[in-house]
Order: structure tokens, then C-alpha cells, then sequence
């Protein structure tokens, strides 16, 4: 894993979250091998459906548009030191209005019970209060007992239901 590439990355003990930037993504999104090669790391995330690539194109996009605020929407891969796979990804899902902004997350389920993603929020939400914002919200399926798990795990509280379940922690 070369972290000398991995502008305004966080690390953890034993993981290294990094932003999408407009480089990398593009190379990402065209050359997935070419991106591995580059930046150390082998791709082990979510999987790379028709969905998830037309966001990623999607984001690439936004990046180029508003590289100011880029921090606060773009996807930062969740990379394990160990073995230099990436496992997942996290992210605010827009600039924060008000101090608030929302956080999104995914990972393989083959690295689930590990304790990772609880790591990966808890560094993302200290990084988020260097950043300026001052609460995070995030939404759950009913029956993500796991992703509401990790929530609760960080420190977040539960504040109301209509399709899915919401929650909040101040930071």
C-alpha cells in the first residue's frame, strides 16, 4: 500500500480510509487494475454492480464540479493494513448544512464481525469534527440489526421512524 498517494487519508490501528479524488476515481472507474497497481491495494469491496459504477461515475463528476467540498461526499475506501484490501467504503453523503450532514457506509460482507466498520466511523466522525460539523446523521433498514449495531457502537441515538429507522450523534 503506497499511503505517500493516499491524500487526506485517516488511519487507524489497523485500517487506512482515503478519499476518491477526482484522479484516482476517474483511473478507478476506467482502469480498476491499473488503479490497484498505482495505489497498492486490492479491490475486495462492495461488489462492483451496475449501481454502484453509475454512482461512481456520478461522483466523479460531482468531484470535478465542487472540488472545494469534495471531503464531504466523496467515498473514502476502507482499506485493511494487513493485507492492503479494500473492504469497504464511507462517506458524508453532502456538504453540511446547518453543521449536519449524513454518513453512509458498505462493506463485503466477508469481513463483517471484525469490528471494522465501527473503527472506520469512529475515526470518520472524529475527522468530520475537524472538519466543522457538529452532528451526523445516518438511516437503517428495520432489519439492519448490524448497521444499527455499529451506530449505536459510535455513540449515535436513535431519533425517529417512517421507512427506515434515523439516527444522530453530536459531535
Amino acid at each position: 500500500m503506497d499511503l505517500n498517494k493516499m491524500a487526506d487519508r485517516i488511519e487507524t490501528k489497523r485500517l487506512v480510509l482515503f478519499p476518491y479524488t477526482k484522479e484516482n476515481l476517474h483511473l478507478f472507474n476506467n482502469d480498476l487494475p491499473a488503479f490497484e497497481e498505482e495505489y497498492g491495494v486490492v479491490y475486495r469491496g462492495e461488489e462492483l454492480d451496475h449501481l454502484l459504477s453509475g454512482f461512481l461515475v456520478k461522483l466523479e463528476n460531482e468531484i470535478s464540479e465542487d472540488p472545494d467540498n469534495y471531503l464531504f461526499f466523496t467515498e473514502f475506501l476502507i482499506v485493511l493494513k494487513e493485507n492492503s484490501h479494500v473492504i469497504g467504503s464511507i462517506d458524508y453523503k453532502y456538504v453540511p448544512n446547518g453543521g449536519v450532514t449524513e454518513v453512509g457506509y458498505g462493506m463485503n460482507p466477508g469481513y463483517e464481525g471484525h469490528g471494522y466498520m465501527t473503527e472506520a466511523l469512529t475515526s470518520f466522525l472524529q475527522f468530520g469534527k475537524t472538519l466543522g460539523i457538529k452532528a451526523v446523521r445516518a438511516d437503517t433498514l428495520k432489519d439492519n440489526v448490524k448497521s444499527q449495531n455499529v451506530l449505536k457502537r459510535c455513540g449515535f441515538e436513535f431519533l425517529y421512524e417512517d421507512k427506515n429507522l434515523w439516527w444522530e450523534i453530536k459531535l
